[in-house]
């Protein structure tokens, strides 16, 4: 079989969106978030190198490589046919993964893959990766519920200093990441960035994320001084009503594995594990 690649860059057509689905229908392992399969039709940073199969035209793999906050940091997954695995192909996506981020003037890239793929966690040790961290995509169901406490949340318009405050206390983040954190959640379609106060203070922030039937929640942080008080709640329960409002059916989130105050707070607001995610990066 002879394969010939091809990079394009995101937003993708129709077409190669539904070709891209149909080779996913293959594995039994689910790709789809890992692919970032529902942004790939919006104006974000990042390309995907498609695998072709020269006689019939067939896509017989892909690889998405995604740098959301626009700063050089792309994270990746790559899908093979099952029919045609351990024939290098996967090795000729990476090759062109390599060569795109070098003519993008990449800074650092992570391997996404399911903790149930085994095949891909081996792949990505033989072509240099080594683990750096997991994930868990948690999931609740979408319910009106009453409000908590005296936590306010309010769409983010100028408390961007108040924010970026958030941001550095609860996750670290550099002034320059806080920033481009704020500029991403503000500026990218189907997103909103929220805050949380208490006392007209703000001590909290996350943003939401549309989906068709979902919504999602991401960047949920809280200051370190406000913690205990029941902000990350407040911020959940919100959720949950804002996405039965918009008709969703369901609330998503990541988290990391180790961070076990935060599994903590969400598995007593109703949320469960449907998969993990490992983050590898290049030795």
């Amino acid at each position: 079989m002879d394969i010939f690649m091809m990079t394009v860059s995101i937003p993708l057509d129709g077409d190669t969106m539904q070709e891209i689905k149909d080779l996913l229908q293959e594995d039994t392992v689910n790709y789809r978030s890992l692919l970032s399969v529902d942004e790939l039709t919006d104006p974000i940073k990042g390309f995907c190198v498609l695998a072709y199969d020269d006689e019939s035209d067939k896509l017989m793999g892909v690889l998405s490589s995604i740098d959301r906050l626009e700063t050089g940091d792309f994270e990746w997954s790559a899908v093979v046919s099952p029919s045609i695995r351990r024939k290098g192909i996967g090795t000729g996506l990476v090759a062109e993964l390599d060569r795109n981020l070098t003519l993008r003037g990449a800074t650092f890239d992570l391997a996404l893959v399911p903790e149930d793929s085994q095949e891909g966690l081996e792949w990505l040790k033989k072509i240099g990766y080594v683990y750096d961290f997991s994930e868990r995509t948690m999931v609740a169901k979408a319910v009106e519920t009453g409000v908590h406490g005296e936590i306010n949340i309010i769409p983010y318009t100028t408390q961007e200093s108040e924010v970026i405050e958030v941001l550095i206390s609860a996750f670290g983040d550099t002034l320059e990441e806080a920033s481009s954190l704020i500029a991403f959640n503000t500026q990218t379609p189907h997103r909103q960035l929220l805050i949380a106060t208490l006392e007209n203070k703000v001590v909290g922030t996350f943003a939401i994320v549309e989906d068709p039937d979902k919504l999602w929640v991401t960047g949920l942080g809280v200051h370190e001084l406000a913690r205990g008080k029941g902000v990350a709640t407040s911020i959940l329960i919100w959720a949950k009503n804002e996405a039965k409002r918009l008709g969703k059916e369901s609330i998503y989130l990541d988290v990391e594995t180790d961070n076990e105050k935060a599994l903590s707070v969400y598995k007593k607001a109703g949320f469960e594990t449907i998969h993990h995610t490992h983050f590898y990066k290049k030795r």
